[in-house]
């Protein structure tokens, strides 16, 4: 299983609101499994390719809208593991 803390930033955008709901619509859209947290989006699957390509995938079509960057961090493990990270979100 993999997570991934995801943070997306829309460059030189008064409202990034609309441009963060392309990205999480992406996701649904790719039904990966993802929480909005004030700071970033977490997401996770059971397959790694799956997310990575839908994370990759939201964030094209984020920058189709707008400039834009990314930044993640990833964590493999069991899912047992990712469901103890999971539990504080």
């Amino acid at each position: 299983m993999i997570a991934m803390q995801i943070s997306l930033y829309p460059l030189g955008e008064d409202e990034i609101k609309e441009k963060l709901d392309i990205f999480w619509d992406t996701l649904r859209e790719e039904n990966i499994k993802f929480k909005i947290t004030p700071l970033s989006t977490v997401a996770w699957d059971d397959d790694e390719e799956k997310l990575y390509l839908a994370v990759y995938k939201a964030f094209q079509n984020v920058r189709s809208a707008c400039r834009a960057v990314m930044v993640t961090t990833t964590t493999t493990g069991s899912p047992d593991d990712i469901k103890i990270l999971l539990q504080y979100l």
